[in-house]
């Protein structure tokens, strides 16, 4: 039986279903832009609503061993704060 990492998902389905995106993303060298992609993808799913939530997000960015500090938020985001003075 393979063992599934806790992602942060509701459930075993969840957590398998990140634990693919993050094996795809090491298999196929996924920026994280990419990776967020499937993610949102599969948040679009009944059941698996909470793909896109931070604590997901942050279990997947440390399990593909980024090194930069991550906020919790997709590049866009963090773009936009940069940008915008009132956020």
């Amino acid at each position: 039986m393979i063992e599934v990492e806790d992602f942060g998902m509701f459930t075993d389905a969840g957590n398998g279903a990140v634990q693919a995106i993050v094996e795809g993303a090491i298999s196929n060298d996924l920026s994280w832009n990419d990776v967020v992609d499937c993610l949102q993808a599969l948040s679009e799913r009944e059941g698996f609503e909470e793909a896109m939530d931070t604590e997901v997000r942050e279990c997947v960015y440390r399990a593909l061993g980024f090194s930069d500090d991550y906020d919790g938020q997709p590049d866009e985001a963090q773009e936009w704060y940069d940008f915008d003075p009132d956020c």
